[in-house]
């Protein structure tokens, strides 16, 4: 025989015609031996293992109030960051106008300058100014304590009543949001 491989002769080979051939009854003059079909009997028979289940259970109170409290949490954290969202643009603006307001309060500063010099009074007014008498001078007492309350500096409500105007406070957010 002759293989066409290139080192696998695992492949069909080219048959030139002097193969062995498998021997015949006629050439050994006897009969060959019959071969006997073996057969099986099965001893064990085949079952279907049974899967068991578990019942369905009941659902806990506690997972309930777990998951409408996550759920609750997720819609403030919403909110929040819709509040967050809001101030930043509020506060974007309100720097931009800082920055106007400053500007006119340079130019404004600087025309009030211009219109109260001593010089273009004088000038203006000439010998009639005079000098305050005593009795038209007006003296300010400031030795009493002040009673200017800051902003974000008052003072707070405490107890049950804080409580509940702080509740209260939180339920109208929440309302406006929606």
């Amino acid at each position: 025989m002759k293989y066409d491989s290139y080192g696998n002769v695992a492949y069909a080979p080219q048959i030139d015609g002097s193969a062995i051939t498998a021997p015949h009854e006629q050439d050994y003059g006897h009969p060959l031996p019959k071969r006997r079909v073996q057969e099986q009997t099965r001893t064990k028979t085949l079952t279907r293992t049974r899967v068991q289940t578990r019942e369905a259970g009941h659902v806990s109170p506690f997972a309930v109030i777990g998951f409408l409290a996550v759920g609750v949490f997720a819609a403030l954290l919403l909110m929040s960051y819709a509040q967050i969202t809001i101030l930043g643009d509020s506060m974007v603006a309100m720097q931009n106008q800082y920055s106007t307001l400053k500007v006119t309060n340079e130019e404004l500063s600087a025309q009030y300058e211009q219109v109260f010099d001593m010089r273009h009074i004088e000038d203006i007014m000439g010998t009639t100014m005079m000098r305050p008498e005593p009795e038209q001078m007006v003296y300010l007492d400031l030795s009493q304590p002040d009673t200017v309350v800051v902003f974000g500096e008052e003072e707070g409500i405490s107890g049950m009543e804080g409580i509940a105007h702080g509740f209260g406070d939180i339920l109208a957010q929440v309302f406006a949001y929606f």
